[in-house]
C-alpha cells in the first residue's frame, strides 16, 4: 500500500505544479505535445504507406 500511496501523492504534487506554472509554460508544454503527436502520426503514415505500398497522405510518394 505504501508504494501506491507514494504514486498517488506524486501525481497530486505534479498536478499542483502544473496549475502553478505560468501560462507561457503551459502553452510551451502543449506545443511540445502537439509536435510529438505530429511526429508520431507522420511516422505512422510513412510506415503504413510502406506496408500497403499506397500513397495515404496524398504527397505523391509512398513512404
Amino acid at each position: 500500500m505504501g508504494i501506491l500511496w507514494e504514486i498517488v501523492q506524486t501525481g497530486l504534487m505534479y498536478g499542483q505544479k502544473r496549475k502553478s506554472d505560468s501560462v507561457e509554460d503551459r502553452v510551451k508544454f502543449l506545443e511540445d505535445q502537439v509536435a510529438a503527436t505530429q511526429n508520431t502520426l507522420r511516422n505512422l503514415v510513412k510506415k503504413l504507406e510502406e506496408i500497403n505500398k499506397t500513397d495515404i497522405d496524398g504527397d505523391g510518394k509512398v513512404g
